[in-house]
């Protein structure tokens, strides 16, 4: 996808807050300059992070539903004492979930907060940055626009006890305020494009003696967010992200949870003894205490014959069959390699997939063409940078593709694989394609994080290693169960 068109959909996803259809959805792009077919929208619509499906068709944009909806946390002990606050995790879900939380818009008292940098201790960045998932806590934390000291590199073996962090000054929100520990800070966001978020500062409640109606309402609140995760855990699952979760907790709950006297999901962790982290494949959930996430439950139990190509299907993408193609004429036009297009075929779709002889010349002739579209505007100069880095993760993404098509196209119940490494099987399929789609948005090119990447394709290398060889022996033992020699 271009920049141009990227630009587009940004920009209507982040204004449309009406509930519209695929229709709706095609009319309103073209008066933006963007024609689109229905089936080109549907892709589009299914795999945005910026929109949710609902009922009959109809589609509704992050912006739509959290736009202006209240939301709040408590600043803890340590930025009140050094007079600034971090963001983290405790905008999420309500701001654009590809924006990171140091990029965040400040509002106070009808002027904009510009940010600070402040030294704050690892523990509580650990503790403010936790619901972006095992993972992802570090990257989030050390890439932090302050923090210019510390290299995510030099991590591996031992933290820092101190880094600074991008931070908001808190007397710039209080105002004339004196803001003390226990205060409230209340939020919504009141720009979702360019990521405004309105702070206003909630006072504690003056008598710890009386319990007040604030509190009261709180509690319910708790009740509320707890309930509300437990009906959501068996409707959606563990989802993409803890982030997803919570996103899918707040589009069903908002009328009892986006209210002025709320409490916070942090808080709400330390609140209840029946919600917790689990382990989740290589990432973590929020999930019942003391279970471990399945692959499969309530929420898709009616497709575990169907699943694993679902997934197959949902990221199988056009710019990961463009990085493909990109392999292909960068390797042909330095001259590394010359094989026919009939040969690639079979390294982008399984040989599992047993596709009829139909099908593959059907297919052939769509990479044909795709390809000697790429061929007007490809440019060698400027596809080196990421030319081998591509090589890497297409080379790993077929392996790790390949098994997922063997299990899928087996006929064997998904249950009788072994869970957590199937798990891990689809999220490096999942993180690989969503790598492809970077390499291939071209406007990034110029500061692809190459090394980053390389050590991230080390790491999933290693673990499609650890985990494959259980699956493949899962896989050979339930095609022959049942089987008996004659005798």
């Amino acid at each position: 996808m271009d920049i141009y068109t990227t630009n587009i959909l940004r920009e209507y996803f982040a204004e449309k807050e009406d509930v519209f259809t695929i229709e709706q959805f095609c009319k309103e792009i073209k008066l933006r300059g963007l024609k689109i077919n229905k089936t080109t929208a549907y892709d589009v619509l299914r795999s945005s992070n910026y929109v949710f499906a609902l009922v009959n068709n109809e589609y509704i944009t992050r912006a739509g539903v959290f736009k202006y909806r209240w939301f709040s946390f408590k600043p803890s002990k340590e930025e009140v004492e050094k007079g600034a606050v971090l963001i983290g995790h405790r905008c999420l879900p309500f701001i654009n979930p590809d924006v990171s939380p140091d990029s965040v818009n400040v509002v106070a008292n009808g002027r904009p907060v510009e940010s600070t940098s402040t030294v704050f201790s690892m523990n509580l960045a650990l503790d403010t940055f936790t619901l972006y998932g095992e993972g992802y806590v570090l990257p989030y934390i050390m890439n932090d626009k302050a923090n210019d000291e510390v290299p995510l590199s030099s991590v591996q073996y031992s933290l820092p006890k101190e880094l600074k962090l991008t931070s908001w000054p808190l007397s710039q929100i209080a105002g004339s305020k004196n803001f003390e520990y226990g205060d409230r800070i209340l939020c919504r966001v009141i720009d979702w494009y360019s990521n405004q978020v309105e702070m206003i500062v909630q006072k504690q409640e003056a008598s710890k003696m009386q319990v007040s109606s604030e509190v009261i309402e709180r509690e319910n609140w708790y009740s509320f967010f707890e309930e509300g995760l437990l009906q959501s855990f068996d409707k959606n699952g563990p989802a993409e992200s803890i982030e997803e979760q919570l996103a899918f907790l707040y589009l069903e709950n908002q009328e009892q949870l986006c209210i002025k006297n709320c409490g916070s999901a942090e808080e709400f962790l330390k609140h209840t003894n029946k919600i917790g982290f689990s382990p989740f494949g290589v990432e973590t959930r929020i999930w019942r205490d003391g279970e471990d996430v399945p692959y499969i439950g309530e929420w898709n139990k009616n497709y575990t014959k169907d699943i694993l190509m679902t997934e197959l299907s949902v990221n199988f993408i056009p710019p990961v069959i463009d990085a493909f193609l990109e392999d292909y004429i960068y390797r042909e036009k330095s001259r590394l390699e010359m094989e026919p297009l009939s040969d690639l075929l079979l390294k982008i779709f399984p040989e599992e997939l047993n596709m009829t002889e139909n099908e593959r010349q059907l297919v052939l002739l769509n990479i044909e063409k795709r390809r000697d579209i790429l061929l007007k505007d490809y440019n060698q100069f400027s596809d080196h940078p990421v030319a081998e880095v591509r090589r890497n993760a297409i080379k790993l993404f077929s392996e790790v593709s390949s098994l997922l098509c063997s299990i899928g196209c087996s006929g064997i119940d998904v249950q009788e694989f072994p869970q957590q490494e199937l798990i891990i099987l689809t999220q490096l399929y999942n993180h690989i394609a969503k790598l492809l789609e970077e390499v291939e948005t071209k406007y990034l090119r110029t500061s692809f994080p190459k090394e980053d990447v390389e050590l991230s394709l080390e790491g999933m290398k290693d673990t499609f290693e650890d985990i494959s060889g259980s699956l493949i022996c899962s896989l050979k033992n339930n095609k022959y169960k049942g089987f008996e020699l004659l005798k």
